[in-house]
């Protein structure tokens, strides 16, 4: 009798354990893949964003692969956190889910925010991806745009904002921001507004 109640109990785990592992994995929409050689090795990697349509947020989760000489692929990051979900507390953000690109061993990321471009540069150094660039073009919504570029590396953030108008001047600020250790992909949102401002 206590054989089959251990078995009984083992066989229970084990459905619930599939289950959960099922449930927590419901990213079956692939909404976009990019190729190209990031850790340059002379392979084709690939970045993959998938969204997750059982969960009423629809998270989006981001997931790159370095190819292996043998051709097959390997994960190394997957996460949920760098694209924001599509709903937040039941209500549509209106932002773009991001583009990535890989171009010249740096993977790129576009995406637009509260009307707002960015680029994000990314290269992968000691294991991560490390964030050493991002710009951003801001319209005023009347007679300007600002162009922001803020080089990690340098610690040099320039902004030019251009009128529209061919008969002003354009303006140019330039400071100097330290911010070490340099932002990761993999802790990108906890830096949050830190690097906007």
């Amino acid at each position: 009798m206590k054989k089959i109640i251990v078995l009984f109990l083992i066989l229970v785990q084990t459905v619930v354990f599939a289950q959960q592992k099922k449930v927590k994995d419901n990213f079956n929409v692939q909404v976009r893949i990019e190729k190209g050689d990031l850790n340059k090795d002379g392979l084709t990697d690939k970045t993959v964003i998938t969204m997750d349509t059982i969960d009423a947020s629809v998270p989006l989760r981001l997931q790159i692969f370095f190819q292996q000489p043998n051709k097959k692929f390997k994960l190394v990051f997957s996460s949920t956190d760098v694209i924001e979900p599509q709903y937040v507390n039941g209500i549509h953000t209106k932002n773009s889910i991001p583009y990535f690109f890989i171009e010249r061993g740096y993977l790129l990321m576009n995406s637009e925010k509260n009307d707002v471009r960015f680029e994000h540069k990314f290269i992968y150094k000691n294991g991560s991806f490390q964030l050493i660039k991002i710009s951003s073009v801001v319209y005023d919504g009347q007679n300007s745009t600002t162009e922001t570029v803020f080089d990690l590396v340098s610690g040099v953030k320039t902004a030019i904002t251009t009128p529209l108008s061919s008969a002003k001047a354009s303006n140019k600020y330039t400071n100097k921001i330290m911010i070490r250790p340099l932002p990761t992909l993999q802790n990108l949102k906890s830096f949050g507004n830190k690097l906007y401002w």
